[in-house]
């Protein structure tokens, strides 16, 4: 069976971990590195043990051996970097946020449908496989019916972090506040009826701290926030008439362990199963999956979830009266 050729756009620090993920992956060859400098490629190949290394994004995309490009951009020019690819016939596995705001993502989704193209997000938990017994856990009832959901991701970073960048897309909500919108989207499986959001906006022009609500049809609800600050604070729960979930080890969103207690705490489920590599080995043995079956999109991290996510941050962000100056 032939190896998938991987071609990464961005030459930074996701794109290093990504890259040790694919070496875990056995069906995972390692081809193409492309930056806007081709000191830095080398560089990275070198590191990183890539066959090819380009100077120009445009020279990556021209290469027919290209099976797959990883754009790992920051968040401001994955649009373009996105859209860039798929005019050049590649499929695509694209960092989150996928886009800056909704009508981006919608526009690269229509364009990699008419291209018939694989495209999806790198949203890697939704790959891993305690949250997928998560979701067969919620499919088969033994939580019972969802009521509520609490979700916080906070992180201490520098004022001189990528995160309070407004030239670059940062803020607390597009790259950290999408995990506990996502988690809860993922929990609950429906678009909410209703969304209030509030934000604290820092002297960077970005949102230091922002609390997202999301209300359903059938009365459940969800209560999440997130923010750039002084300490870490990251846990989710989820609250079900018959059993409760707790993830406040580390990360919820790259969880190995997850379990179901009841109202005694009884330990009702319990699953574990530690990461090949790091996690991100997840995402990109689904993106070959897709590929090796002929699919252009993926079953478990559906596009049209993604631009859910995207319209919800959209609405908080429009309740703050924000808008980057650089959006189209």
């Amino acid at each position: 069976m032939n190896k998938i050729n991987w071609g990464i756009m961005g030459a930074g620090r996701i794109a290093g971990i990504f890259s040790a993920a694919l070496r875990a992956c056995e069906e995972a060859n390692l081809y193409a590195i492309g930056s806007r400098s081709l000191e830095k490629a080398e560089e990275f190949a070198g590191l990183n043990q890539f066959q090819k290394a380009y100077g120009s994004y445009e020279e990556l995309l021209a290469d027919p051996q290209v099976d797959i490009v990883y754009v790992a951009t920051p968040a401001r020019y994955h649009y373009e970097g996105i859209k860039s690819c798929l005019l050049a016939g590649k499929n695509v596995l694209a960092e989150k946020p996928l886009t800056i705001n909704a009508a981006q993502a919608e526009e690269l989704i229509v364009l990699a449908r008419e291209k018939k193209l694989f495209f999806m997000e790198a949203v890697w938990t939704k790959c891993h496989p305690a949250f997928l017994k998560l979701q067969e856990w919620i499919r088969e009832g033994v939580l019972g019916e969802i009521r509520m959901a609490e979700g916080r991701f906070f992180t201490a970073a520098p004022s001189t972090h990528r995160l309070y960048s407004y030239e670059n897309g940062g803020g607390a909500l597009l790259d950290l506040g999408m995990y506990p919108i996502m988690y809860a989207q993922s929990v609950f499986h429906q678009t909410p009826v209703n969304v209030i959001s509030h934000a604290f906006m820092g002297e960077k022009k970005v949102d230091y701290t922002n609390s997202v609500v999301l209300e359903y049809e059938n009365g459940a609800y969800a209560q999440l926030s997130s923010g750039l600050g002084p300490e870490k604070l990251v846990f989710f729960y989820i609250q079900g008439t018959k059993g409760k979930v707790l993830l406040n080890q580390e990360f919820f969103f790259q969880a190995t362990k997850i379990e179901v207690l009841n109202y005694d705490n009884q330990v009702i489920r319990h699953f574990e199963e530690p990461f090949i590599c790091n996690g991100y080995e997840y995402e990109a043995l689904e993106a070959m999956r897709c590929l090796r079956e002929g699919k252009n999109e993926s079953d478990k991290v559906p596009l049209d979830d993604t631009l859910t996510v995207m319209k919800i941050m959209d609405t908080c962000r429009k309740q703050w009266d924000f808008r980057f100056d650089f959006e189209e």
